[in-house]
């Protein structure tokens, strides 16, 4: 599977549906606007690489709890995950595939929400702590649920590189994911490249 970085303080062309610009227009602070468009343009222009359908031509269909698939009927799985300057992509075939990235904050106690969870037996590291909220949105993601509903499945986990400050991991379902990470093209026309760094994964 292949896991893009994508920095979205670059600039470059965006590329969305009317559907898509009408949820961005309802963004209220225009860093959000600006993050959230960069990152859905960094995903269609992705996707082309991997579907040969141009950028403004793909179309996406949404399962119950709003996670995004493509509606042409090929086998690409895939899961954008955005947080503060940065997203992630993942892509991968035939298996269905979460991936989770935080900014990692002092004023948010994610302690209380992992209990929220049902989760116990929690570490006093911050950026574990995270690493655990990772892996369970990851996991909810996947198979496209909701939040506070356990995942149900076998599940291949993994904690991904991320930027300092940022904490990442990854699902599949019922696969133990093998990542292979990409030199992101951040937007069509950007000269930007980012990659994540080379050590493997932790895998759980």
């Amino acid at each position: 599977m292949d896991v893009w970085l994508i920095p979205l303080e670059c600039q470059g062309p965006v590329t969305l549906s009317p559907d898509e610009e009408t949820r961005a227009a309802r963004f209220r602070f225009e860093r959000d606007r600006t993050f959230w468009v960069r990152a859905r343009s960094a995903l269609r222009a992705i996707l082309a690489d991997y579907t040969d359908i141009p950028a403004a031509e793909l179309r996406f269909v949404l399962g119950p709890h709003g996670k995004p698939g493509l509606a042409s009927g090929n086998d690409i799985e895939f899961n954008l995950s955005h947080a503060g300057s940065w997203a992630m992509v993942a892509v991968t075939r035939c298996v269905p595939v979460g991936i989770d990235i935080e900014r990692i904050r002092d004023n948010v106690d994610i302690a209380a929400l992992l209990r929220r969870l049902g989760v116990s037996d929690l570490p006093d590291n911050r950026g574990e702590l995270f690493h655990l909220w990772n892996r369970r949105e990851a996991m909810t993601k996947a198979v496209g649920g909701a939040l506070l509903d356990q995942p149900k499945g076998d599940f291949g986990v993994c904690d991904l590189e991320a930027p300092k400050g940022y904490s990442a991991a990854l699902a599949l379902r019922g696969h133990t994911p093998r990542v292979r990470r990409r030199s992101t093209p951040v937007l069509p026309g950007s000269t930007a490249k980012t990659a994540l760094p080379e050590p493997a994964p932790t895998f759980l």
